[in-house]
């Protein structure tokens, strides 16, 4: 999904978690969430290609060319993990914040990216050793949408 597709869904988001919570803190932690989680292509693309080119990162992040896949931030097990530290600082509004606006991104990305079901749990990509064919299904037109 592009990222301005994903600013348009957290822009509003953050904006809500403002009203609801009166934290400039929790507004720009919701924004992040939405959209500054996909620096993980970044890492994926410079330890792939062993360079850093952005026209090319979106070439190949769009097109869905890598060989391997780690994508370090896009794991549906940080949403326990956020409730887990919640309860450990006893602080239940960082983990509301952080599971609405983590999901409206991965949400978001799982309808809108051709990859499987499973495909947004680190377990289950470390399970598939990474290989980007294994997680994801096999493009459409020779773009993957990721």
């Amino acid at each position: 999904m592009k990222m301005e597709h994903h600013a348009a869904i957290a822009v509003p988001v953050s904006l809500g978690i403002l009203y609801f919570t009166h934290s400039w803190f929790y507004c720009l932690m919701s924004f992040a969430l939405g959209v500054l989680i996909d620096f993980d292509h970044v890492f994926d693309y410079i330890r792939e290609e062993k360079r850093f080119d952005m026209k090319d990162l979106f070439i190949k992040s769009y097109k869905g060319d890598f060989i391997r896949i780690y994508l370090v931030f896009h794991c549906l097990e940080y949403v326990p993990l956020a409730w887990i530290i919640g309860a450990l600082i006893h602080n239940y509004t960082f983990s509301i914040v952080f599971t609405v606006s983590y999901l409206c991104h991965m949400i978001a990305d799982q309808f809108a990216n051709n990859i499987r079901p499973l495909g947004y749990f680190f377990f289950y990509r470390a399970y598939a050793g990474f290989d980007m064919k294994k997680i994801f299904y096999p493009p459409k037109n020779g773009i993957n949408y990721h």
